[in-house]
């Protein structure tokens, strides 16, 4: 017994325990492998035995003790690990009886078990770390010897054999995956300093993003991520010609000019595989000031607002890093975002990245985004680590105030992403930076800053509403928008409570007939607060080759004609009760309510129309929505619109990337159809309409889907015959 229990009780002070007492060998097998400080990091068990022995730090590595402690008997040693082994978390009335039993005082016994307990967890970790670095260098051997038998082909197949390898390499490159995540949790859960881990990262050869903490990427190396970005961009909004040349839509980056006058890239690394280029750059003028722009951009639920046809959802958002002078000045933000377009065959994109908004001047604000890419030098394993569908390159937009009120706003868009989840009929308007480069943002941010001055305005200047009354309508117009972005854009996730099909209708052109596929999406609504539990959607987009948008959308503006591809109006006119206008620059942006020219019909139908028309150079919209009679006159007259149901139907007219971007201040308000003009850019029309279904859709299903079907292929051909389209092709 006495061999099996010796005592270390060298003058040196080496004991893992603050309080100097004696342990038995096998308590600390290998655990002077391991720093004790590091691991410990900032745990609350760190022990002292009395307050003069916070000067006694022992380190594994042999330093002396700046102060002799107590040491313990070996038959204290016996009573406290027997006890240890009874329970880890004594009492104060346990931890006094073991005191009194062994002769101690109960603060020692105290801090002997606090140092018990840190010993255990910490050779735990050391012991978990040994087995995972035994497996990964298990593993390399494994696939050395399999590599070496690959050379000697004399006695097998050699195809076979290579393809047994590859099989067996993908399962150990698998395995490795696997073994260096947990690896990554068990260092983070350890308490390792972050050193520590690049140490071991390194010497494993691995390329994993680490599992990163508040603290693993500092705001010091963020704040210069953010700078050289905003350095970078400033580059590029303050050059023109060479590094920037004219196109069709706007200035188009010279990228060989570029790559001669920056170093940004090496940061995010080299453009991934299949991923492709664009850039972009467009100044013009808006309402307001260039603080308040940036205060809009820096708040989430403003941006999402003053972007509806843009923003998708944002799926995270946090501020790294506060102002230093004032709210906005050096504010750091991370954005997880979806941005969309109005068609269901439009893949959306997802960004990860950093804003960082920053005053340069008294009257100039600069607001920068950047992937985070650079801050991590990520390394992706293709799905395994998650899917990058496009990574921003320094853009964002440079303000500068005017005199007049007005802002100077130049708006950049430069970007790197995955060419081949675009259908290659829309891989023009993508190239062209019609989809979503800097034309389109700032014409949005032009036409959205006017609507917001309307809708703010205590002046009202449409007929038969009071000021009241017009901020009510609008604001339901606001929501009937949102909608309808949601049933074109929004991604449809196949759970239980959805069901997606396609739909195939025959559209005819002329003499043509061509095949239009429409998405057909039966969804719950009864958790979005409403009424009715199932709706369904039915959605199709057909290309237009020279046929520009605002053709397209003056059509569907002429009230006169609107019964032509209207079926709810019979083939009658409509007259507008009130309208307002959203954008006194631009024609054609205008909420409305109408309601049936024929007295007779409006006795019938009960129904008012609610109408939002939206035109300017990046898109242009018709959306309606029926509301019954009283209900709308209620709104009209400014009572409570929160209430108010809604199921927009409406149609969605995106340039096709093949001329410039046409300018809606230059429509004409001729009421008669336009021809085409094939020498133009063309369109993208999408027509979406909405209905109510019953509580069960098992018994109509069939049915509901046919007349959804032929009411959108109707509106397509009437529209097509009326604007005199020369050509159509489905998307």
């Amino acid at each position: 017994m006495d061999n099996e229990w010796q005592l270390n009780n060298d003058a040196q002070g080496t004991s893992l325990n603050p309080g100097n007492e004696t342990i038995h060998p096998f308590l600390i097998d290998s655990v002077e492998e391991y720093d004790m400080d590091a691991l410990l990091g900032a745990e609350d068990h760190h022990v002292y035995t009395d307050r003069d022995d916070e000067d006694e730090e022992h380190n594994l590595q042999g330093r002396k003790s700046t102060k002799r402690g107590k040491r313990f008997t070996a038959q204290q040693i016996i009573e406290l690990e027997f006890s240890f082994q009874l329970g880890a978390h004594p009492n104060d009335s346990q931890r006094q009886d073991i005191a009194d039993r062994i002769g101690l005082d109960a603060r020692q016994v105290k801090f002997w078990f606090q140092n018990r307990r840190t010993k255990t967890k910490v050779k735990a970790v050391g012991d978990e770390n040994k087995d995972i670095k035994r497996e990964n260098a298990q593993l390399q051997a494994e696939n050395m010897i399999l590599q070496k038998k690959l050379l000697c082909g004399r006695c097998r197949d050699p195809n076979d054999e290579k393809y047994r390898l590859l099989d067996e390499n993908a399962r150990l490159k698998d395995t490795k995956r696997q073994a260096q995540e947990y690896l990554l949790k068990l260092m983070h859960f350890g308490k390792l300093p972050h050193s520590e881990t690049l140490e071991h990262l390194e010497s494993a050869s691995l390329n994993l993003v680490p599992f990163i903490d508040n603290d693993s990427i500092n705001q010091a190396t963020l704040l210069s991520y953010a700078e050289r970005a905003l350095n970078e961009f400033v580059m590029l909004a303050m050059k023109a010609e060479p590094m920037w040349l004219p196109g069709s839509n706007g200035k188009i980056l010279n990228d060989k000019e570029y790559k001669s006058h920056t170093t940004f890239p090496e940061l995010l690394g080299s453009c991934p595989q299949g991923f492709v280029m664009e850039a972009s750059k467009w100044t013009t003028t808006v309402r307001g000031t260039a603080s308040n722009i940036v205060g809009i951009l820096t708040d989430i639920s403003r941006w999402s607002s003053m972007f509806p046809g843009i923003m998708g959802g944002v799926r995270t958002s946090c501020v790294v890093s506060n102002g230093i002078l004032n709210l906005h000045d050096g504010l750091i933000q991370e954005m997880d975002v979806d941005f969309w377009m109005q068609s269901p065959r439009l893949p959306n994109r997802s960004v990860k990245f950093l804003r960082y908004s920053k005053q340069i001047e008294n009257s100039q604000w600069a607001v920068v985004d950047v992937s985070m890419d650079g801050t991590h030098g990520i390394e992706t394993y293709g799905s395994q680590i998650g899917y990058m569908s496009c990574r921003l390159l320094p853009s964002g937009c440079l303000l500068e105030d005017l005199s007049n009120g007005r802002c100077k706003v130049t708006w950049i868009v430069h970007a790197e992403y995955d060419e081949t989840t675009v259908q290659p009929i829309f891989r023009q308007f993508f190239q062209s930076g019609q989809a979503l480069g800097a034309s389109r943002w700032l014409a949005s941010l032009q036409r959205q800053c006017e609507y917001m001055a309307i809708l703010h305005s205590s002046h009202s200047s449409a007929a038969a509403m009071s000021a009241l009354g017009r901020r009510s309508v609008l604001e339901l117009a606001q929501r009937m928008m949102k909608s309808f972005y949601t049933a074109v854009s929004k991604t449809i996730a196949l759970d239980s409570s959805n069901i997606v099909n396609e739909w195939g209708g025959s559209c005819k052109i002329g003499a043509n007939i061509f095949e239009a596929t429409v998405r057909m999406v039966i969804w719950d609504c009864s958790t979005m607060e409403q009424p009715p539990s199932l709706v369904l959607s039915a959605t199709t987009t057909v290309w237009l080759p020279g046929m520009p948008p605002h053709r397209v959308h003056e059509y569907l503006c002429n009230v006169q004609r609107r019964g032509e591809w209207d079926m709810f109006v019979y083939g009658d006119a409509v007259e507008e009760l009130s309208s307002v206008v959203t954008c006194r620059p631009l024609p054609g942006n205008a909420v409305s309510v109408f309601q049936p020219s024929d007295v007779a019909m409006q006795t019938k139908f009960n129904m008012m129309i609610l109408q939002e028309a939206i035109s300017d150079a990046s898109c242009s919209l018709l959306v309606y929505s029926f509301i019954e009679m009283s209900t709308m006159r209620g709104v009209m007259n400014g009572c409570d619109s929160t209430s108010v149901y809604l199921l927009p139907s409406g149609f969605a007219i995106l340039p096709d990337g093949h001329g410039p971007p046409h300018n809606a201040a230059a429509i004409a308000t001729s009421s008669s159809a336009p021809t085409s003009q094939n020498h133009t850019g063309g369109s993208f029309l999408t027509a979406a309409y909405q209905a109510l279904l019953p509580s069960s859709i098992t018994n109509h299903a069939t049915q509901t889907l046919d007349d959804a079907g032929n009411r959108v292929c109707q509106a397509i051909n009437q529209i097509l015959a009326a604007i005199g389209a020369d050509i159509a092709i489905p998307a």
